[in-house]
């Protein structure tokens, strides 16, 4: 399988599915929830609305195991390194160093610290 440059980075990255940044990402609808689930991933359904659930278990090390058949809402995610990235505001190896960085404060501090870090950093949150 060939990426593009900036699939290359994610594939690389793999945070947003290691469950430190969401708990789960809501699914288009039920049909997009069975195919998911028939991938062998985790998915719940609440008032209507289908979640898969993180950490995913198509990650495999940093590589998404389905990612040919990954959802749209993998699919359309751009966290802001990536769009720094893309923008040539960071290079591939300033980006990669930061998750480096970022693998490394999470042997070495509590999840909420690391988590509130990388929303911060990646998603741009505030609170």
């Amino acid at each position: 399988m060939t990426f593009s440059i900036s699939q290359s980075l994610c594939v690389e990255c793999g945070l947003c599915c290691g469950g430190m940044v969401f708990d789960d990402v809501e699914l288009r609808d039920e049909h997009e929830a069975l195919t998911v689930e028939c991938l062998g991933l985790e998915v719940e359904e609440e008032d209507g609305a289908y979640f898969l659930i993180q950490p995913c278990r198509a990650l495999k090390g940093t590589h998404c195991s389905v990612y040919e058949h990954r959802p749209e809402c993998c699919r359309s995610f751009e966290c802001l390194l990536l769009k720094d990235y893309q923008d040539e505001k960071i290079s591939k190896v300033e980006a990669l160093d930061l998750v480096q960085k970022v693998r490394e404060k999470m042997e070495f501090s509590d999840k909420e610290s690391v988590r509130c870090l990388i929303r911060k950093h990646f998603l741009g949150w505030t609170d």
